[in-house]
């Protein structure tokens, strides 16, 4: 295939060559006679119709020797040209197509050659003229290649030189004249010829790299296209993991509302209720039992005492106070206390952050220390760390227990309620674990602008589990 150059440009001919390399050429050959085919036999039925109209003429120039030129033009040019003409219909052809169309232009000029040597000198002259026309017609209209129609032009020049000089000794004058004007003609022709293949070899060469252009961009295309279906599979699948994450979303807020409803009606409701009949007995024993009415405002002081730790208690289930009034680390470090498994926290020189994104990194730290204290077993140990890095926060929390395998087992919902978080606000979440190896949980989520040390930042709310190495 014909490639491009490092400027981007076709490759072009050597000046003076009328040659590709091999691989090449013989796709030309196969272009050139495709192309070149119907005017070649166009040329060959002109040539026919006037080697034939021009006997006509030789009954008013050359009557006395006007059968013998009658032979030349119908006995052997003539059938040679019909034979040629039905040979160019047939399957050899495209093989021998150059050499047999030079063969019929050396018969054509050399036919003319032999009218001058039957014809009187005197008469002989005018017959040269068909020399002149033979020349461009078999440069131009024959469709002869640059060499083969040469070679023909050589041989026709050798016979009349020949026929000129020994077998009919021509004038010096005219001598010179005639081959003045026949070199010139062979020369323009020569020029012409040259020209004219030049350009269809520049043409085939083009087409070749049109053609290449056209592949590779077929196949660009192609490749876009699968990019884009890709992308667009990919941009489905996303669209599909942000609605079930929604759905999980709505789920566990109707979820924790009824949570929060329950505990409420159960618990400090209860209290509330059993409180304010208390306190209308207390109301009515002080007017005639006072020491009683006293014991039993006692008892309902401690029972406001239990009723404001509950309430309490179910606040820290929403919002921790100590996240809100003094940040991530004293809120984890209180976390930590309360675990079952021993906790260290390394979340020094943290700043104060937006309150989704504390919320966030601390109910996330929150699941995975619950997670380990339900599954890593007896004698496990937890680190919680969290660092800000490059715009973003990251966190991880390790434990040292039994571990699990993420391949097989899978990621239950607690670790979705991560993900579910994180990827609420840009962030992302990995799961690393094997059996005996323990397991890691670490996210990493960007802070908004304006936050403490961050520069904006983008995630990608994804789930990745890995297993431990």
């Amino acid at each position: 295939m014909a490639q491009l150059t490092k400027e981007g440009t076709p490759p072009r001919l050597a000046l003076g060559r009328l040659r590709f390399p091999e691989e090449l050429e013989s796709s030309f050959s196969d272009y050139y006679f495709e192309h070149s085919l119907p005017f070649a036999r166009f040329a060959i039925v002109l040539a026919i119709v006037l080697y034939a109209l021009f006997g006509i003429l030789d009954l008013f120039v050359a009557p006395d020797v006007a059968g013998k030129i009658w032979v030349i033009r119908y006995a052997i040019f003539c059938p040679t040209a019909l034979a040629v003409l039905a040979f160019t219909f047939t399957r050899w052809f495209k093989r021998a197509m150059q050499p047999t169309l030079s063969a019929l232009a050396t018969v054509c000029g050399l036919g003319i050659v032999a009218m001058i040597a039957v014809a009187k000198p005197s008469v002989g002259y005018l017959y040269y003229a068909g020399l002149l026309l033979v020349i461009p017609w078999a440069y131009t209209l024959l469709q002869l290649r640059f060499r083969y129609a040469t070679r023909a032009c050589v041989a026709i020049m050798a016979g009349y030189e020949f026929v000129a000089l020994w077998l009919k000794p021509t004038p010096i004058e005219i001598l010179v004249n005639n081959n003045f004007f026949f070199l010139s003609a062979v020369i323009i022709g020569a020029v012409a010829g040259y020209t004219i293949e030049r350009g269809v070899r520049t043409d085939f060469l083009q087409r070749r790299v049109i053609e290449d252009q056209r592949a590779e961009l077929a196949v660009h295309n192609v490749q876009l296209d699968s990019a884009l279906q890709a992308s667009l599979e990919e941009v489905r699948r996303k669209a599909e993991d942000l609605q079930r994450s929604r759905a999980r979303i709505v789920t566990a807020a109707d979820a924790e509302r009824r949570r929060i409803e329950r505990n409420l009606h159960d618990g400090a409701q209860q209290h509330l209720a059993a409180l304010a009949v208390q306190l209308r007995l207390a109301s009515t024993l002080a007017d005639h039992d006072i020491d009683k009415a006293k014991a039993l405002l006692d008892e309902l002081h401690q029972q406001v005492q239990e009723t404001s730790q509950e309430l309490r208690s179910l606040a820290h289930g929403i919002y921790p106070p100590l996240l809100m009034d003094q940040g991530l680390t004293v809120a984890l470090s209180a976390a930590a206390k309360r675990s079952t498994l021993p906790t260290k926290v390394e979340a020094v020189s943290l700043g104060r952050y937006p309150t989704e994104v504390e919320a966030t990194v601390y109910f996330c730290c929150l699941e995975a220390l619950q997670n380990a204290g339900k599954h890593a077993g007896e004698g496990a140990t937890v680190t919680i760390r969290v660092d800000e890095d490059a715009g973003g926060l990251a966190f991880e929390v390790i434990d040292d227990g039994a571990g699990f395998d993420p391949q097989r087992r899978g990621l239950g919902a607690g670790f979705l309620n991560m993900s579910d978080r994180l990827g609420a606000i840009g962030g992302s979440l990995h799961v690393e674990s094997a059996p005996a190896l323990g397991t890691r949980v670490a996210g990493e989520l960007p802070l908004p602008e304006g936050s403490p040390g961050a520069a904006v930042a983008s995630g990608d709310p994804t789930l990745v589990a890995q297993p431990l190495r």
